[in-house]
């Protein structure tokens, strides 16, 4: 019961985000979004593994966060000064 409601309110923040991805009006909101559409990702994959009781997604989910981290740092730095690496 918990985790239906859990995964409906994750689908209504997922759509949130990618309207603010879609429409934001600067890149600064579009990178954040993005950065929260990949937390929206980890907590699926987390919320995945508990309702199936498979521990494998949780690496999964660490792996996602850290790429997701990454990619918003990068993204960031490249917006801001037109690479990525010195």
């Amino acid at each position: 019961m918990i985790l239906n409601a859990a995964f409906i309110c994750l689908a209504v923040s997922i759509a949130f985000t990618v309207f603010r991805v879609l429409r934001g009006p600067t890149w600064g909101d579009r990178i954040t979004a993005l950065d929260f559409l990949g937390v929206n990702l980890a907590v699926l994959v987390v919320l995945t593994a508990i309702k199936t009781s498979f521990v494998a997604f949780l690496d999964v989910a660490l792996i996602i966060s850290v790429l997701g981290f990454l990619s918003t740092v990068a993204f960031t730095r490249y917006l801001l000064s037109g690479k990525v690496m010195k």
